[in-house]
């Protein structure tokens, strides 16, 4: 299968700069998926690449050029149920660093070069009874860079044990259980653990309603730690936080689905700076035909790091079908940020900046993505 997309976006202020500057934005994707079945075994292959380019005042006060493309692979093997299987599963992937900034945190800079990410990794699925079912993982990831000057190389190595335990037809009951680990190649040799440990439940509460949410707490222990400010000497710290989330679905009509969803997350971004992240998302889906689908968002974030900083968005977007191959979507965006609490936009020890502006800050964005998508070999 492959797909190719366009994308064109007119933004008052895609980077949240102050004074506002616009800027007019193309982005092209293109991605081939291929896949290789046996009774017992399946073998995915991945590929895709995307180019983005700027044009406009903002433009001419951060990079303009983006480039992002990579691979995966994974290889699986099923057991006697649909449940039970094995796999292992490489990726490699080299994006802009200005791009991945900009994804993730939503950081306009003018670095140089490229952010490379070698990921390998597996895991076990197994039914154990007929009500328990539990997942094990383990992935790896290595992050450089090119220049090696253009950031901090570091090395997270991700754990999780998961369960979960059917009570009734419509409830059960989850544990989940992680430990990750950040090795930073700086001068200190920068140590960062989390432990994270959660419990939930799923529930389908009716036809029409369910329900799925977890909650646990996450701690974190730092080694070797850089000061944002003051002497540079290196130090020790624990802290306990609670983490969790929370999704509702209740379709309202045949064709309405109301999802609220809340988050509470401690992890790094892609550069390896540390966040704690709240989010508050509401989404109203409504399908007008078979072709066509409206939808509706409102969001609130608080994005806590060496500042923090709260946003406020809302969306519409149209999705229209006009073949199997065909498809397009336009839609607008509102983003407010608010002004941040803090001094220091730099995370000390990855050298990189956590947030592009201290002051609030408004976008208003309209895009415009048309998508085809062609099955050569179908399954």
């Amino acid at each position: 299968m492959t797909s190719q997309s366009r994308t064109v976006e007119l933004n008052s202020n895609l980077f949240l700069n102050t004074p506002p500057a616009g800027v007019v934005g193309s982005y092209s994707l293109l991605s081939a998926q291929a896949e290789a079945r046996t009774p017992i075994t399946k073998f995915n292959l991945d590929v895709d690449g995307s180019y983005r380019k700027n044009w406009g005042p903002a433009a001419n006060l951060q990079a303009s050029e983006f480039i992002n493309y990579g691979v995966n692979a994974r290889y699986e093997f099923k057991e006697k149920t649909a449940f039970d299987r094995e796999y292992v599963e490489t990726s490699w992937r080299q994006q802009s660093t200005a791009l991945a900034l900009l994804r993730d945190l939503g950081v306009a800079t003018n670095v140089n070069g490229f952010l490379d990410r070698l990921t390998l990794g597996g895991g076990i699925d197994r039914t154990l009874t007929a009500l328990d079912s539990i997942s094990l993982r383990a992935f790896s990831t290595r992050t450089s860079y090119e220049p090696a000057t253009g950031g901090t190389p570091f090395t997270d190595t991700l754990a999780t044990g998961f369960w979960r335990h059917n009570l009734s037809p419509i409830a059960a009951m989850t544990a989940s259980s992680e430990a990750e680990f950040l090795n930073f190649d700086n001068a200190f040799n920068t140590r960062i653990q989390i432990y994270r440990n959660q419990i939930g439940t799923d529930l389908a509460l009716s036809p029409q309603l369910s329900f799925r949410g977890s909650v646990g707490p996450a701690v974190t222990s730092i080694q070797g730690g850089v000061p944002a400010t003051g002497p540079i000497v290196p130090f020790g710290s624990t802290s306990t936080d609670w983490i969790g989330n929370a999704v509702l679905t209740y379709k309202m009509f045949r064709d309405t689905t109301l999802i609220v969803a809340a988050d509470q997350s401690i992890s790094p971004s892609i550069v390896g700076s540390l966040f704690k992240r709240d989010s508050l998302t509401t989404t109203l889906n409504y399908t007008i035909n078979s072709h066509s689908s409206l939808s509706l968002s409102a969001s609130g974030n608080r994005q806590v790091s060496t500042t923090t900083t709260d946003f406020a968005s809302a969306s519409a977007g149209y999705t229209h079908e006009f073949t199997r191959e065909w498809n397009a979507q336009l839609s607008y965006r509102y983003l407010h940020r608010f002004s941040s609490s803090g001094t220091t936009i730099f995370d000390p020890i990855t050298g990189l900046p956590t947030v592009t502006g201290l002051g609030a800050a408004d976008s208003h964005s309209i895009l415009m993505v048309v998508t085809h998508s062609y099955m050569v070999l179908p399954p």
